[in-house]
């Protein structure tokens, strides 16, 4: 199941984000680093809860991690932008005319349904 989780997140780009979303694509990216522990957590558990991965991927939302471990530049820009300084932060993209919708820094399986799933 993990292997199968792992194919599931594509790397994170803005650019990417952008494309996606201007497909109607919902993205859901997890701002993440090696060494971050409620990050290590939350991918343990919520993130890789097998029943919410499923509702997510019947309403095709994209997953993307943005892997922070050595302080990428565009990735601290975009934290930046998001009014960020570290990780975790857990965003949805819907479309270039809304702002992300940031999640709490501890994540539970009904948080993420609640911010991800369409009505």
């Amino acid at each position: 199941t993990a292997a199968v989780n792992d194919l599931r997140w594509q790397p994170w780009s803005a650019e990417r984000v952008a494309a996606l979303n201007a497909e109607g694509r919902i993205v859901f990216v997890d701002f993440t680093a090696a060494w971050c522990v409620t990050c290590q957590l939350n991918k343990r558990t919520v993130l890789s809860d097998a029943a919410l991965l499923s509702e997510l991927d019947a309403q095709k939302v994209m997953f993307m991690r943005a892997d922070w471990t050595r302080r990428d530049a565009a990735i601290s820009a975009e934290l930046s932008r998001l009014g960020r300084n570290g990780v975790p932060v857990y965003a949805v993209y819907r479309g270039a005319s809304q702002s992300p919708t940031l999640l709490p820094e501890i994540l539970t399986v009904q948080m993420v349904r609640d911010a991800l799933l369409l009505p």
